[in-house]
């Protein structure tokens, strides 16, 4: 019986050791930086930026937006995809979306996907990444919008509630009545 299942056995050691080893697709990992994401000053010292890529190529992607601040803000910021049918080639899939290392939320895996992040910690005058990772079917897109205002100093929050407790000082002692007795 041993005899007649080596010749098997040995046809499927050949088999196993000549097939070639399972590899997951590659990541194509694309950086860009803030000339890449039209960002717009304000009047009132906020900023604006839009962004997206369209015509993907197929298969996992990362893109890694980079790019510097000149003061300390709050960020907000927000990535869709559309498509006109589910899994067709124009289709875009997100795996996931990090700006500075927090995570957006939302709708994933849907026909229609959306997600987004407010009040994210931008650090001035140093890089802050939007990293968006995503699988395409051929020619997906996606488009970016982010908005960043200014973060009030601690001198400023300082002098904010030191008026707040001037005033409650002085309504109180505006509101004191005085009883008198004959």
């Amino acid at each position: 019986m041993i005899n007649k299942l080596l010749p098997a056995l040995g046809a499927v050691a050949a088999v196993v050791s000549f097939s070639a080893p399972a590899q997951a697709a590659p990541v194509i990992t694309t950086n860009y930086n803030a000339s890449d994401m039209n960002i717009v000053l304000g009047t009132d010292g906020t900023y604006s930026a839009n962004f997206g890529k369209s015509g993907i190529a197929k298969g996992t992607f990362e893109h890694v937006y980079s790019f510097t601040l000149p003061g300390y803000l709050t960020g907000s910021a927000s990535v869709s995809t559309s498509a006109v049918k589910l899994k067709p080639a124009t289709d875009l899939d997100l795996i996931s979306v990090f700006f500075n290392g927090v995570e957006l939320t939302g709708t994933k895996g849907a026909l229609n996907e959306s997600v987004f992040v407010n009040d994210v910690p931008m650090i001035a005058g140093k890089a802050n990444t939007l990293v968006i990772k995503g699988m395409s079917r051929g020619a997906g897109s996606y488009g970016a919008q982010a908005t960043f205002a200014p973060v009030p100093e601690p001198a400023s929050w300082a002098m904010m509630i030191g008026g707040f407790a001037f005033v409650g000082g002085a309504l109180r002692r505006r509101n004191t009545a005085r009883v008198a007795f004959a």
